[in-house]
């Protein structure tokens, strides 16, 4: 079928009207997309800041909609389901990763805005094992940047494998940062997050956090050894011995974005403890289930600003000059 979509025809680009032609497979749904969201990571997708984006590209990696056609070996999608989709939209489910149910490593993987289009469309054809059934409590609005935001703080933070009670630190309060901070308090962890603006001392505090300032470098060595976990959701550069300092012997410091300048650490700050430092990208179905359920459960949203797909170009600049409450999602 031909679908409706905006593309990018080139880095920097703006978005423009843009036809291209899909077929639904056995194993594939349609969907008809209500909402997506425009995060940061589509900006610099657009602008080609990671070296892999693919023009024509059609960003728009957070999707909510409804099930229009399911393919003819889709047993658990029916017409009229509404669905989450996220930023993976195939794997082979045959590697060793796939089988391990770790599927978001798998090497064959397709993504959207390298390998595939995303949801600045009216609708995608997906494959229905990375099409996910929303709990009915969900809005779709809010819930849509829980698609590859809210899985990929909250996949990282199970790996830590926290005790309950936990002291922990997220780094920026931003699209992943509001999250995060929604999921650790509420798994009742005691959560401190590091902002360099005051002014959202009162969002952090509602959240559930304690607020710190990032940017007051002497107040920063009071929390030295102080936190069991540190979630990084900072997309700059940023001095990290400061926050590796913040562990305590056994902490670990979670990486879930990626700043494009490179960070120096002081590996004395790790062979002298048992600190660790890991990354985190996405999530596998298995989480993104559990994430939404225990969203549903706890109501966890995103807190977002609401435009109509038609605002399009208005939308990107917003994102671009950083003018939005935490996100931004386009509805149609």
């Amino acid at each position: 079928m031909q679908i409706r979509a905006y593309a990018i025809r080139e880095k920097g680009g703006t978005a423009e009207p843009f036809l291209y032609e899909r077929t639904l497979g056995g194993r594939d749904v349609l969907v008809r997309i209500t909402h997506r969201s425009l995060a940061r990571g589509d900006i610099q997708f657009i602008d080609n800041d990671w070296g892999d984006a693919q023009y024509p590209l059609v960003p728009g990696h957070e999707i909510v909609g409804i099930v229009e056609e399911a393919g003819s070996e889709v047993a658990d999608l029916h017409t009229g389901d509404r669905v989450g989709i996220g930023y993976q939209q195939e794997a082979c489910f045959d590697c060793s990763f796939c089988k391990r149910g770790t599927e978001q490593l798998c090497a064959s993987q397709k993504v959207i805005a390298v390998d595939c289009y995303g949801g600045l469309a009216e609708h995608i054809i997906v494959d229905a094992r990375f099409a996910f059934r929303l709990p009915p409590q969900l809005d779709s609005a809010t819930s849509t940047p829980l698609l590859s935001s809210g899985l990929t703080v909250y996949a990282g933070i199970l790996r830590a494998g926290l005790a309950d009670g936990s002291r922990v630190a997220v780094l920026g309060a931003g699209g992943l940062g509001h999250l995060a901070i929604q999921f650790l308090h509420t798994m009742g962890h005691r959560v401190t997050a590091f902002s360099h603006s005051p002014a959202k001392r009162a969002l952090i505090e509602r959240l559930g956090g304690a607020f710190a300032d990032s940017s007051d470098a002497e107040r920063l060595t009071e929390y030295q050894g102080e936190f069991d976990f540190i979630l990084s959701t900072l997309n700059v550069a940023f001095d990290i011995d400061s926050f590796v300092r913040m562990l305590t012997p056994q902490g670990q410091l979670c990486l879930v974005a990626s700043p494009l300048e490179q960070l120096s650490l002081s590996g004395g700050l790790l062979n002298n403890s048992r600190r660790s430092i890991y990354g985190n990208y996405i999530g596998s179905r298995a989480d993104t289930t559990q994430m939404l359920a225990f969203s549903s459960k706890h109501g966890i949203a995103a807190i977002v600003d609401v435009m109509p797909l038609a605002r399009v170009n208005e939308a990107i600049e917003r994102v671009r000059r950083r003018d939005v409450a935490m996100g931004l999602v386009l509805e149609s």
